[in-house]
């Protein structure tokens, strides 16, 4: 409660849950409140960046037939041979082969390139002959034993065949391994579609501050931020903050999360929290323990769809992105969560606005070391610019000691 006040309580009360959660909390809420979207098929050109649904396979035996080891000559018979090119051998016949070229029928072993005595004949055919094993001298009655240097089909793997197993995420090595499998598609995880809601009657898109009137700093944020969990993320709408015309906003979104900026401070002026009770909305976190974002909120919608509300305060809705967004949108992709870094802090942090806050300081993060460090960056123009250079967010506990001791980062 002390992150909010009793005043903002006597709200929560009436419009979301009893009580705001840990910031850890609110991280786990956020974790599993999605599930992997379906499965669906992808052309290779859109496929990247996303998770594999199910595992990529070979379509075709590996190799497809008997094939060459290594660079030389496929011989029949015993030599000498006479280098032809034909479909399948005779005796006394060979065919020049590379390394994993098919071979012909009735190939009996493959002759290494070193180990043949190649020769013109008066007609201009090659005669190839082998040579001794130990003595390196040509012998016309050496030859290789028996399926040397043959390759049988399916004998690396066979039709069907595990590639790359599901789960994975699909990066150029593996669109580059899904080609050379003769696929066209795969099959990935669904990303989620995201949309951004910024509410407020004074938000400028563009230009200088002016007329009592300021710039809206988040919606292309929010937007990016998105698409860089991997989320296919809509331009951003701007909307002035009333319950109609929010409830119209949400009834048309077409999306797997909806994300609104602004408009979270529980009370009569603010209407997100009015809207999600008269739309039978579920909450899952309504308000969270940590400084910056204290009124970030998350709640599922009666159709399944999800809806994420950010504080305006641009530092806050940061805070909300790392918090709730982006492991949300993890769990709807199928990625494995982010595993957080380790950092001994070598400043001291200010205190939160309470004591049991958690803190989320940005910070730069320097790895030349044994041990990674991490110094906290000033504020600076808007409350923005540390987080604007920062290569990571602190995580400070409530009453935990900071300067000299080790803490978690969140990864910018």
């Amino acid at each position: 409660m002390a992150a909010l006040g009793p005043y903002c309580f006597s709200y929560m009360s009436t419009y979301g849950l009893e009580g705001v959660l840990a910031w850890s909390q609110a991280m786990h809420v956020a974790m599993t409140a999605g599930r992997a979207l379906p499965v669906v098929t992808a052309r290779l050109d859109e496929a990247g960046g996303n998770i594999l649904g199910r595992d990529l396979t070979l379509l075709f035996d590996d190799p497809p037939a008997d094939s060459a080891q290594f660079d030389g000559y496929a011989i029949c018979g015993e030599g000498p041979w006479l280098a032809v090119d034909e479909d399948r051998l005779r005796p006394g016949e060979c065919q020049i082969v590379r390394r994993g070229q098919s071979i012909a029928l009735h190939t009996d072993a493959v002759l290494r390139s070193a180990s043949a005595d190649v020769r013109r004949a008066a007609d201009g055919t090659l005669v190839v002959i082998a040579l001794d094993e130990l003595t390196g001298v040509v012998d016309e009655q050496a030859r290789p034993a028996l399926g040397l240097g043959i390759i049988r089909q399916a004998a690396r793997a066979k039709v069907g065949a595990s590639l790359v197993p599901a789960g994975r995420v699909v990066n150029s090595p593996v669109l580059a391994l899904a080609a050379a499998a003769g696929h066209d598609n795969l099959d990935i995880i669904r990303p989620p579609v995201v949309g951004t809601l910024v509410l407020g009657r004074s938000l400028l898109s563009h230009g200088l501050p002016r007329d009592g009137r300021i710039r809206d700093a988040l919606g292309d944020a929010v937007a990016d931020f998105a698409g860089r969990q991997g989320a296919r993320a809509h331009p951003p709408v701007r909307a002035p903050d009333t319950a109609a015309l929010l409830r119209e906003h949400i009834a048309d979104a077409d999306v797997d999360v909806l994300i609104t900026t602004g408009s979270t401070a529980p009370g009569p002026d603010n209407h997100v929290r009015e809207v999600m009770r008269d739309l039978g909305a579920r909450w899952l976190v309504d308000g969270v323990a940590v400084w910056p974002g204290a009124q970030m909120l998350l709640a599922r919608l009666p159709d399944g769809r999800l809806l994420v509300g950010l504080p305006g305060d641009p530092a806050a809705a940061l805070a909300g992105l790392v918090t709730i967004v982006r492991p949300l949108l993890r769990a709807l992709r199928g990625a494995e969560q982010e595993s957080l870094l380790q950092a001994v802090m070598i400043d001291d942090v200010e205190p939160g606005d309470f004591a049991d806050d958690t803190h989320l300081v940005p910070v730069l993060v320097d790895r030349s070391g044994p041990h990674s460090v991490a110094r906290a960056l000033p504020g600076g123009f808007g409350g923005l610019e540390h987080w604007a250079n920062a290569d990571g967010v602190a995580v400070i506990a409530p009453h935990q000691a900071v300067r000299g001791q080790a803490v978690q980062i969140l990864p910018l």
